[in-house]
């Protein structure tokens, strides 16, 4: 995790490096698939102060995991061994879509948010762009879709969140207690009609 930490930087602090996102399986946790299922390991940024104090998440059962190997299979590039479509079972929509309810049923309270206020927007937004289209985005790309469909209130946090990710300026999202709320109870209402 340390030496990740060293090859990896926040979204748009740093002209040479990404930001790293390495998850870690062990087969027999995954195949067969069943769900939800189990991840060894987990990196990503919003674990970098965490890793820096010595907090390391354990393995855990983890029902993103459905979005991120179907995503996997669809978009990746083996650098070892045989092609995810080939090395992964598919999952299925079902999978998925619970794997959206059940990230939607995370955030209940405003101690739920805190500290994670931008990632939990772009999440959101992301979640309405999977159970409308079928398809995975990423932050930003999600964020410009849900732009062009959300009610106007929403847009202010939406935009905030998106351009703190990227770099472009800095937000702090813990400030707007009530648009978050109204955002996430729009998405989930949204979300909810579609997949249940």
């Amino acid at each position: 995790m340390s030496d990740l930490l060293s090859i990896s930087a926040f979204p748009g602090t740093d002209p040479e490096r990404r930001a790293l996102e390495v998850t870690i399986l062990a087969q027999e946790d995954v195949k067969p698939w069943h769900y939800p299922t189990k991840r060894q390991m987990q990196f990503g940024e919003w674990l970098r102060d965490d890793i820096n104090a010595g907090i390391i998440e354990p393995a855990m059962l983890d029902h993103d995991l459905a979005i991120l190997l179907t995503k996997v299979r669809r978009h990746s590039v083996a650098l070892f061994g045989p092609p995810a479509q080939e090395f992964f079972d598919d999952i299925p929509a079902t999978d998925v879509q619970r794997s959206l309810l059940d990230t939607l049923s995370l955030w209940n309270t405003e101690a739920d948010w805190e500290g994670d206020e931008v990632n939990i927007v772009l999440a959101l937004v992301r979640i309405w762009y999977t159970a409308m289209t079928g398809d995975i985005a990423s932050k930003d790309a999600a964020a410009n879709w849900a732009l062009q469909r959300l009610p106007a209130e929403h847009h202010q946090i939406v935009i905030a969140a998106r351009d703190t990710y990227l770099g472009l300026k800095a937000e702090d999202l813990a400030a707007y207690p009530q648009e978050r709320a109204a955002l996430l109870d729009y998405i989930r209402s949204s979300v909810t009609a579609k997949l249940q």
